[in-house]
């Protein structure tokens, strides 16, 4: 193996980073720049671009904060990416170059929350192996729920009688490219009641990302007499061919009249029929990971959700 380079990413650096994230088969879309950057004012970038003579082999999407290197606080997930599949021995020398470098750069600690296996079912988890050697500590797992598209979908029968209700005539789907709705009327009020907190992205953060990423992120609700009663917002992977709910709630009409049920039910069929092999329901856990809401849990499961670990490492240096 050649002797690998590391350069930290600069602007420089964007249209080569975006062909690599294009073209690599465990690289969602959440690693494009024009996505990680509409939080930038948030995070100190210090992501890596990994060299080996003048072939770039892997990135590292990451931000810094004092001595600490975190992949990436800002996204769901991170870690070293891979163009294609590699070799164990590839993959370790790569690995350890990189937490070297970070050493050298007298980093103390990096975090990194790795790309759940669903995304990613043709490589192998020679990457946790790699973290294991280099004594990386499992600091947080919550329990992400993937919906196998693609097999016979184990749905609870109840969340199937709301096909039964004479008001399923009454209620009306729609795709939109307008979020307010949703955001001002359904998802912010019930957020702020039960929570007492926002949605992770503003308004005008989700139509900008929507805007730079039509295909990846869209929005659909559900109307009973021309009003909006709930709705989802979706993060499209086409090529890794995964669908998350990255939104998703109604209100009180909504709740009573199953609407959300019947979104995903709807939902489910329609990307089952394009070919898609997961939707992701997202987690389920509070506070670090330790405990988890059981209604939400029963209720994702009751989806046909199988949970899958959503790990998050720490190396000290």
């Amino acid at each position: 193996m050649a002797q690998l380079r590391i350069e930290k990413y600069t602007a420089s650096h964007q249209n080569e980073w975006d062909r690599f994230v294009e073209n690599s088969r465990n690289a969602s879309f959440l690693f494009y720049r024009d996505f990680m950057e509409y939080h930038r004012d948030r995070f100190e970038d210090c992501s890596f671009l990994i060299y080996e003579a003048q072939k770039l082999r892997a990135i590292v999407p990451a931000n810094r904060a004092g001595a600490q290197v975190f992949s990436h606080q800002g996204l769901t997930y991170g870690g070293i990416v891979f163009k294609n599949f590699e070799k164990v021995n590839r993959i370790q020398e790569i690995s350890k170059a990189f937490f070297t470098h970070l050493k050298n750069l007298e980093i103390k600690k990096f975090v990194v929350k790795l790309l759940p296996s669903k995304y990613n079912d043709f490589q192998s988890q020679a990457i946790d192996y790699v973290l294991f050697q280099h004594q990386a500590k499992l600091v947080r797992r919550d329990m992400n729920f993937f919906v196998p598209l693609q097999q016979n979908l184990k749905i609870h029968k109840g969340k199937k009688k709301v096909y039964n209700k004479d008001f399923i005539k009454e209620l009306a789907i729609r795709k939109t490219t307008d979020f307010t709705d949703f955001w001002e009327q359904i998802l912010s009020p019930i957020l702020n009641e039960k929570y007492g907190v926002n949605p992770v992205h503003t308004i005008d953060e989700i139509h900008l990302l929507a805007e730079r990423f039509p295909k990846n992120i869209q929005q659909y609700n559900v109307y009973k007499d021309e009003v909006i009663i709930a709705g989802m917002t979706l993060f499209i992977d086409e090529k890794l061919k995964v669908v998350k709910s990255q939104y998703g709630t109604s209100n009180e009409l909504g709740r009573k009249l199953k609407a959300l049920d019947f979104l995903y039910l709807e939902l489910f069929e329609k990307f089952k029929n394009k070919g898609f092999r997961y939707f992701d329901l997202g987690t389920t856990n509070e506070g670090d990971g330790t405990i988890y809401n059981e209604s939400l849990t029963n209720y994702k499961e009751e989806l046909g959700g199988i949970p899958i670990n959503l790990d998050r490492y720490e190396i000290q240096f």
